[in-house]
């Protein structure tokens, strides 16, 4: 359960403290006295949009903080920890949100840094706020849908809409990207045809361009080659002093002293390599020679094969590995155009199936639609007509969301679909007998609209337990007997779960396990709110005020007291009884 509500700095609360216990507790003021205020608070904690004009004057920081106790709510422990906020032994969860004049607000969960998003999740897990404001969410659109889906467990349904669109959606794009690219190909293909041709029978080979360097060079400086090779071939190992025989006289002379003396070991070392290194060249020199080819005819083929190479390079700005990639791709494109048609066959028929796919998955949300909503809406006549609303009657409207341009057909019409359905589903509400059915969130009244959605809130939050609900005067525009039903309904729903509901009648107020008043106080000179916990008398004179009215001091007010009195009585002696 929630334990504390902590306000410091916001408005007129300087530091204000609202500890609460289970069941139903009410909180009650004059107007204008700050109730509100408490609301704001705890939307706030659902992530709610914060004013910096909300910081109390002279003040930098204000904040709000609720203090949670999980231990009794596995349910709940095991979301919070999913969303990945770590929590003692104890199940204590602290939620704070910061506002600051200067600089971005505060997210704090546990002491921890935290964001907004986080708090947006975990706060609305735990607190249910139903506020006038909210109620105006009977006329938004989609509301009668998501209710009559969420009464119905309908979450299965729409996830397989929602999946069967996306995979539509998906072949959709698929296709249209094909297609797209078949046009263009279309266009380029003779291009990409000719291209591929030149760079085919070019028959480029990587390494091929140097190789081409040195036979050209080769041709033109024949004779000047084979002499200077002929030359340094003698003298490493022909002529009248080879080098190799100097070299192996020299090795000859120092190999029976190498043991003797460390430099001249090494000195025989390096004899020993440049040994090797000579015979090395003059082995290759006689390879040059005898593959020497004097006869220049051919060198006018390697200086074009050559030219060939530059223009490939030029003309196509690529070096040799990318002209061989380019062809790789040419060749890879030229294919996947031949197979374009059987590609964009395949493709539609793809399309095609997954457009049935999600056909039946809307179907099937639509019969399930039909078949509940007389019992959703006869489930949510039983809970409202208690509530000073005797003659309602309510119907679920489900129709095919007809579009000439939507991508399904059901009941014999092309529908429009979204990750929701193909339906538009309306509550009709009739309060009065004899007049037409009407949009729920057109045809009430306002306090008509706060007692149908309060009901509707019960039924729709029905699986699901929060741990705190607050009803912001929820009772507005009722009488103080036509308020009753309304308070039997909030106090049953407290029975099992935490509820704080802000009124302004007695009673609704009178049926509290615990009551608050909020007051403002006048203090060297700066107004505050506080908040009083009422108990015996105090709570006779609070509820005795809210019986007379702001002026109730002016008349009968021990006839008031004794009322109040007699409304407590006539409340606890059927708590008892229950």
């Amino acid at each position: 359960m929630l334990l504390e509500l902590r306000i410091a700095n916001l408005a007129l609360a300087e530091d204000v403290v609202l500890r609460l216990d289970r069941g139903l507790t009410v909180l009650t003021g004059e107007t204008g006295a700050g109730k509100s205020l408490v609301a704001g608070s705890l939307s706030l904690l659902t992530g709610g949009k914060s004013d910096r004009g909300l910081i109390r004057r002279g003040e930098d920081l204000a904040w709000v903080e609720a203090v949670c106790d999980l231990s009794d709510r596995p349910d709940l422990l095991a979301e919070v920890r999913r969303a990945g906020i770590l929590l003692g032994s104890d199940g204590i969860l602290v939620l704070r949100r910061e506002l600051r004049r200067e600089g971005r607000g505060r997210v704090l969960i546990n002491g921890g840094t935290s964001s907004l998003a986080i708090l947006e999740q975990v706060g609305s897990l735990l607190l249910s706020v139903q506020s006038q404001d909210e109620q105006r969410e009977l006329a938004a659109p989609g509301y009668a849908r998501d209710l009559l889906d969420a009464a119905l467990d309908l979450q299965g349904e729409r996830d397989e809409v929602q999946q069967a669109l996306s995979e539509y959606r998906q072949k959709q794009d698929d296709l249209a990207r094909r297609m797209q690219e078949v046009d263009l190909a279309t266009q380029q293909v003779e291009m990409w045809r000719y291209q591929c041709d030149e760079l085919t029978a070019a028959r480029l080979r990587l390494g091929e361009e140097d190789e081409l360097l040195e036979a050209i060079a080769v041709k033109q400086h024949a004779h000047s080659l084979q002499s200077a090779a002929a030359g340094a071939r003698d003298l490493l190992d022909g002529g009248q002093a080879p080098t190799r025989q100097s070299l192996g006289a020299a090795l000859a002379a120092l190999s029976p002293h190498t043991e003797r003396s460390q430099r001249l070991e090494s000195a025989h070392d390096q004899l020993m390599t440049a040994a090797d290194l000579v015979a090395e060249a003059a082995t290759e020199l006689s390879r040059f020679l005898d593959s020497f080819q004097v006869d220049p005819r051919g060198l006018d083929e390697l200086q074009e094969r050559k030219a060939l190479y530059e223009d490939l390079r030029r003309k196509y700005r690529r070096d040799v590995e990318e002209l061989l990639a380019l062809a790789e791709e040419l060749t890879s494109r030229l294919e996947r155009q031949g197979q374009s048609d059987q590609d964009l066959l395949q493709l539609q028929v793809d399309c095609d199936e997954a457009r049935d796919r999600l056909e039946r998955a809307c179907l099937a949300l639509h019969e399930a639609r039909c078949a509940g909503a007389p019992r959703v809406a006869a489930e949510a006549e039983t809970t409202i007509r208690p509530l000073a609303l005797p003659q309602l009657d309510l119907v679920f409207s489900v129709k095919p969301a007809s579009d000439d341009d939507g991508p399904i057909s059901m009941e014999g019409q092309r529908c429009r679909v979204t990750a929701s359905g193909a339906d538009e589903v309306q509550l009709l509400a009739r309060t009065n007998p004899g007049e037409e059915l009407g949009d729920v969130g057109v045809i009430a009244s306002g306090g008509e609209t706060s007692r149908i959605h309060l009901g509707l809130t019960v039924l729709r939050q029905r699986g699901r337990r929060p741990l705190l609900r607050l009803f912001d005067e929820v009772d507005a525009g009722l009488g103080m007997d036509a308020a009753t039903p309304v308070a039997n309904l909030l106090a049953g729903l407290a029975r099992q779960e935490q509820a704080l509901c802000i009124t302004h009648l007695p009673t609704v107020a009178v049926h509290g396990q615990d009551h608050w008043q909020v007051v403002k106080v006048v203090d060297a000179g700066r107004t505050t709110v506080r908040l009083l916990r009422l108990e015996g008398e105090d709570r006779v004179q609070e509820l005795a005020r809210q019986l007379g009215g702001e002026g109730w001091r002016q008349g009968d007010d021990a006839a008031q007291l004794d009322y109040a009195r007699q409304l407590l009585a006539t409340v606890r002696r059927g708590h008892h009884s229950s």
